[in-house]
């Protein structure tokens, strides 16, 4: 399935990235990285239902995904802090989840404009 909506393919690229690094957690940490992992599954959920609702719906579904960004934010500030990632790899997700942010913040600002119009 080829997506259309570019913050769909980011996630999809981030979700790729992120299964990369939370692989080498190590055994005692697996709650932290199946939180992580399904979070990203349930942002990229979120973002196909928010793209395909209805306009009226629609800011709904692009709120959780902010809450779900928030989220992956907090678990991955927690591994840096337990040392189960690099500066590098922290910077490299959190840059992702930066943009997919902010992309989110503008989708939601352009739906408010079409229900104006």
């Amino acid at each position: 399935m080829n997506d259309k909506l570019l913050i769909i393919t980011r996630i999809k690229k981030t979700i790729n990235k992120i299964d990369k690094i939370t692989e080498n957690f190590s055994r005692n940490e697996n709650t932290l990285r199946d939180n992580i992992k399904k979070t990203m599954y349930n942002l990229l959920e979120e973002s196909y239902m928010a793209n395909i609702v209805e306009l009226n719906n629609r800011k709904f579904y692009q709120q959780k995904i902010l809450i779900k960004i928030k989220m992956l934010d907090f678990y991955f500030n927690l591994a840096y802090e337990k040392k189960l990632i690099t500066r590098k790899q922290f910077e490299l997700v959190g840059n992702n989840l930066m943009d997919i942010f902010v992309m989110t913040r503008a989708w939601i600002k352009s739906g408010i404009n079409e229900e104006s119009e």
